[in-house]
């Protein structure tokens, strides 16, 4: 699955050098370290911003690391998300750089820049891999070998919707054998029209972003290359993203069970006005929901195409900065994120913690719904990362996909047209070195 192209064997060699130079040249306790056992150390941290309790949990955790490490100080700074990866860069062009960051898809730039700290020796010698399901972890294997980003939790997809407004309709509750036909034959009957004007929808827009609808094209196994690291050629015009997009676009301009831009601006929010009966969210948006006590909400796992579910997953983990002077204790933090915090992860439930075991003791909450485990869990057995790592990806993003898919959702542009056309400025975009 993860065939490595010729740039990313080469840089494999060199970072597989760079390991053998560092394991041979470094004491394993003290890799690269200048400070002694006794020293204290301060770790400079940043990641973004999630909201007031994700960002509690996250000032929780670095608390309870620094009480039991006295000798070790993680120093966290958050920023809004785009904040967040200039920071970085600028410190990584630093003689002073961070020693930790939160991953993201554009730090792979900084991997391919050899920036990013191999982490597979620390992996090699401090971890019990059987603790983990380590087939979720392959992605992060950016050289095919070795590990780049430590993984702490899993985020997926999955169908929330409002139980007031099915009971209302008549409806049945949508169950783990729905399909996009039934998603679509529900959300007719749930969407309510007066006097001309949409004033309930059985849907929303909600799957714009390109993970969203080529989830739909996994579905029918399209695919936009056969390798998500580094590919020369990516492939959007296809029958199975077409089917995909349409798909999405007839749901606001054919149907009409969805809001168009301006349709959801009066409604005056999303799902949580009570005005939308059902979409497909990632399953971070359960600490909003949570809070919501006048909303009936559950959910369920995301739609099948036909009779096949695929289901994005990403990981959320912490990397290392090459230039950390202090490797070890970075890694101390590091590896207690994937350890022996792991049960708190698990009953905090914002996160899914990536330790089996402390998976295994994940219960379902007081607040959680009926369709909790199964629409929350079951992805395992199906999920693909939602991701793809290529030095140019945010580029590609920000510059052809993005505003392509704003057109196909604002129908200014015809499904046809617009894979036609992000195909021919993507890969003109990744073509560039």
């Amino acid at each position: 699955m993860f065939r490595k192209s010729k740039a990313a064997l080469g840089l494999a060699s060199i970072m597989a050098l760079s390991s053998m130079l560092y394991a041979c040249g470094s004491d394993s306790s003290n890799n690269g370290s200048s400070a002694s056992k006794d020293e204290k150390v301060d770790l400079n941290f940043i990641r973004w911003s999630n909201g007031p309790a994700l960002d509690n949990e996250e000032k929780d955790k670095v608390k309870r690391f620094n009480d039991t490490h006295p000798n070790i100080q993680v120093k966290m700074t958050l920023l809004p998300w785009d904040e967040t990866f200039k920071k970085i860069e600028m410190s990584l062009a630093s003689n002073s750089p961070v020693d930790l960051f939160y991953w993201d898809v554009p730090a792979y730039a900084w991997y391919k820049k050899g920036l990013m700290k191999n982490l597979q020796p620390y992996f090699d010698r401090d971890l019990k891999m059987s603790d983990y399901d380590e087939k979720l972890f392959e992605p992060f294997k950016f050289d095919g070998s070795n590990m780049y980003v430590a993984p702490e939790n899993y985020q997926t997809l999955v169908l929330y919707y409002n139980k007031d407004l099915f009971d209302k309709a008549g409806v049945a509750y949508p169950s783990e054998n729905w399909n996009w036909t039934d998603y679509l034959e529900a959300a007719k009957k749930l969407t309510i029209t007066k006097d001309g004007k949409t004033t309930q929808f059985g849907t929303s827009m909600s799957l714009g972003a390109w993970w969203g609808w080529m989830a739909l094209s996994q579905e029918q196994g399209g695919a936009l290359a056969p390798n998500i690291h580094d590919p020369e050629k990516l492939s959007f015009n296809t029958p199975e993203t077409k089917n995909a997009l349409q798909y999405l676009q007839d749901l606001i301009y054919k149907y009409h069970v969805a809001p168009d831009a301006a349709q959801s601006s009066a409604l005056g929010g999303d799902f949580l006005t009570g005005k939308i009966a059902m979409y497909v969210g990632g399953d971070w948006d359960l600490g909003n929901l949570k809070e919501k006590k006048d909303l009936k909400w559950d959910l369920a796992p995301m739609p099948k195409w036909e009779d096949k579910r695929v289901v994005p997953y990403w990981v959320g983990g912490y990397a290392m900065t090459e230039k950390s002077k202090h490797p070890d204790q970075a890694w101390e933090f590091i590896k207690w994120t994937m350890t022996e915090n792991q049960e708190t992860l698990a009953k905090q439930q914002s996160w899914i913690p990536v330790n089996k075991d402390a998976l295994s003791k994940v219960e379902s909450p007081a607040w959680a719904p009926a369709g909790y485990q199964t629409a929350r869990f079951d992805w395992m057995k199906y999920g693909i990362i939602g991701d793809m790592y290529h030095l140019k990806w945010r580029e590609a993003q920000d510059k052809a996909i993005s505003p392509i898919t704003d057109q196909i959702f604002a129908n200014k542009i015809t499904v046809d047209d617009a894979l036609k056309k992000m195909d021919e400025q993507v890969n003109e975009i990744i073509s560039k070195k």
